[in-house]
């Protein structure tokens, strides 16, 4: 290790203060020794503390400036989540040949939901089960036919009170046996009417 001129100045002028011989023949000589060695000691551990601090200072700033040019991690941002909109459907308009319909299908066991003339989805599959019944293909839409076939059933076993109930009592499938009936009526091209020979009127007398 090489000191400091400073310290090897003072350590050569610290022995050419003392002469050779005195130190040979003196006892007193040696305290003299031992305090130029103390002095020389306490010189070289403060060069060495300071060598220390410097060389950690100089540490402390290489990893300052590894830590300024080290990378960034890159900001990835997380991808959004897009929820599907519902597609907007307008309201089904309400109409008297709607609720004829449902009106129909209700009455031959064909559940249509609420009477209100709008044909949603469950009077469509209310007609699907109608035409599946009557062996047609169950579209959910009711050709011309169908739909007067369905109607007109309805009115007429509706206008039938008694005999209708009789017809429906005598038929395998009840009231939705109507519906074929009443079509095999429309086939011959005939259309006979099936009915009973009506209640007889009750007279009401003043007591």
């Amino acid at each position: 290790m090489r000191l400091p001129k400073l310290t090897t100045g003072a350590l050569v002028a610290a022995i050419a203060l003392v002469p050779a011989t005195r130190v040979a023949a003196d006892g007193k000589d040696f305290i003299t020794g031992a305090l130029i060695g103390g002095v020389a000691g306490a010189i070289i551990q403060k060069e060495v503390r300071k060598k220390k601090a410097r060389d950690a200072q100089i540490q402390q700033q290489q990893r300052a400036r590894t830590r300024a040019t080290a990378p960034t991690a890159t900001y990835k941002p997380k991808p959004r989540k897009y929820t599907a909109k519902k597609a907007y459907r307008p309201s089904i308009p309400a109409t008297t040949e709607g609720r004829e319909i449902q009106s129909a299908l209700t009455y031959f066991g064909f559940d249509a939901g609420t009477v209100d003339g709008r044909v949603g989805p469950k009077t469509r599959s209310a007609i699907s089960n109608y035409q599946r019944y009557m062996g047609y293909e169950a579209t959910g839409t009711l050709t011309t036919f169908q739909q007067h076939l369905l109607t007109t059933s309805y009115l007429r076993a509706e206008a039938g009170g008694n005999s209708t109930l009789g017809q429906i009592a005598a038929l395998p499938d009840g009231t939705r046996g109507l519906l074929k009936l009443y079509r095999q009526d429309l086939a011959s091209g005939t259309a006979q009417r099936r009915t009973l020979t009506p209640e007889p009127s009750v007279a009401y007398t003043d007591l």
